[in-house]
């Protein structure tokens, strides 16, 4: 391996550590390459090989005359990377229907959540978004996620509804959500563009808007079904 090769590789993972980071936020622009060169003690064609490379996994979008920009894709596919998800025919279908079935039904369920949202219900609304943040795992990760969605699923108060969405969760986590690694970690873009989305289910419901909520809860439903083709 040439000597060239070798920075090209360690710039290209430091760069990518960085947008793992969380610093950088999707649709935000990068350093320009004279910056990345400077701070990455590398030349411009080493920096521009290393974005070609975070390119062709669809990290990055460089537009020309304008710079180089983080993905809107750029949590889903470093999710997906880190958990090595592996979504088989057979899974990929089966988490496709619960994902239709989800959108059924969650959106009015999140819209009656909010119709009259109890003071201990957004409680306990903040602290599952604080989960998120701390999850020390991947599959930890996905458990508080899908446990703050069972909360408006509860506050709804349709119990034949709950049981049907612990089947669905217990179904997924039968198959460790499709990751591949008990101890995966979770990437503070990742932590930090979940956090951002379900905020705004969180705030839909607890201003006592169902219109709203029922708009974000389908928005986030599709986001995760539209991960499914990257």
């Amino acid at each position: 391996m040439s000597i060239a090769f070798d920075v090209t590789d360690r710039v290209y993972r430091e760069i990518r550590d960085l947008l793992r980071s969380g610093d950088i936020l999707p649709g935000q622009r990068l350093p320009n390459e004279r910056k990345l060169a400077e701070m990455r003690g590398a030349t411009r064609t080493q920096v521009r090989d290393a974005l070609l490379m975070l390119q062709k996994e669809g990290l990055v979008e460089r537009k020309i005359g304008s710079g180089t920009y983080l993905s809107e894709r750029a949590p889903q596919i470093i999710e997906l990377a880190d958990a090595a998800v592996h979504m088989s025919p057979e899974r990929s279908h089966g988490f496709h229907e619960t994902l239709e079935a989800r959108l059924l039904v969650e959106p009015s369920v999140a819209a009656r959540a909010a119709e009259a949202p109890t003071p201990q219900f957004c409680e306990d609304l903040e602290a599952a978004l604080e989960r998120i943040l701390a999850a020390p795992t991947w599959l930890q990760f996905k458990e508080d996620i899908y446990g703050f969605s069972r909360l408006y699923y509860v506050e709804a108060g349709n119990d034949f509804l709950c049981w049907t969405f612990d089947e669905i969760v217990s179904a997924r986590r039968a198959n460790k959500f499709d990751g591949g690694s008990d101890q995966a970690p979770v990437a503070n873009i990742v932590r930090k563009h979940f956090h951002d989305r379900l905020s705004k289910i969180a705030d839909a419901i607890t201003s006592g808007d169902p219109q709203r909520a029922r708009a974000e809860v389908e928005s986030f439903l599709v986001a995760m079904a539209a991960s499914l083709a990257l």
